[in-house]
């Protein structure tokens, strides 16, 4: 029987992945990394594994898994075993760490890739993606939660051809752009000296607004370091109703319910 391995570290996407594959007749182990180990502690059968020194054990398996997982695989690893990547990403597009939030300040497109895992990062090839609409008021927040819906659309519709070895992928045709852990720290400090639109104040204070995190910051004159995060309503849900009394409600965009001071 085919033997499989599954790496993660969010538990929100894992147990909508396990919920599928837990259905399968399939032989299956799961790890994590080691500092994720207590967000899984409910899930006894997952194994925390240091996949960059421990990886000879996983040699032995027919296909591997990264569901958002924090490790490199080793070059050894992709090389040898069939490696898949569910990425929160529209590859090549912002590759590398929170494309969500990349995608919001430089407009390249954002979504979800299934993709053959290779010695780059997010850069094998293709097994399919879905794009996902950037909307106004997008936070990183709600444009990751609808990415993860996506990540799980595709996995649940690719699954099966992919155990069967029945699917087939396209290669990139460009390397398309990176963004590192660095980069993404170096972008989280606000330039109070910086001249920019609204639009791109809008847009760069969504893109890092990510509840419960602290991202953007500005270091005050006391040297302090102040956390910014913008809050923003969609305006589907701009419609409240009002109690008038008599058992009548009155449909109002919610600004004018606001009392005055």
């Amino acid at each position: 029987m085919m033997k499989i391995f599954v790496f993660s570290d969010n538990i929100n996407i894992f147990k909508a992945i396990y919920k599928i594959l837990r259905s399968l007749d399939y032989n299956i182990d799961y790890f994590c990394s080691p500092e994720s180990k207590q967000i899984f502690k409910e899930f006894t059968f997952i194994k925390p594994k240091n996949i960059k020194s421990n990886y000879e054990v996983l040699l032995s398996y027919d296909l591997g898994f990264s569901i958002h997982s924090k490790q490199i695989f080793p070059n050894i690893l992709v090389e040898k075993v069939l490696c898949i990547n569910l990425h929160p990403g529209y590859n090549p597009h912002n590759r590398g760490i929170y494309p969500q939030s990349f995608s919001i300040i430089n407009k390249l497109p954002i979504g979800a890739t299934l993709h053959i895992m290779d010695s780059n990062i997010d850069s094998g090839d293709i097994i399919e993606q879905i794009q996902v609409k950037i909307e106004p008021f997008d936070t990183s927040l709600s444009l990751y939660k609808k990415i993860l819906r996506a990540e799980i659309k595709l996995f649940k519709k690719n699954i099966h051809n992919i155990l069967n070895h029945n699917f087939k992928v396209k290669k990139l045709k460009t390397k398309g752009n990176y963004n590192s852990k660095r980069d993404f720290c170096d972008l989280c400090r606000i330039d109070l000296e910086k001249t920019i639109t609204m639009q791109e104040a809008l847009d760069y204070l969504r893109a890092l607004s990510h509840k419960p995190h602290n991202n953007a910051y500005f270091i005050d004159a006391n040297g302090n370091k102040v956390y910014v995060r913008l809050e923003i309503r969609n305006p589907k849900n701009n419609i409240e109703k009002l109690d008038m009394g008599g058992g009548s409600r009155v449909n109002l965009p919610s600004p004018f319910l606001q009392r005055s001071a």
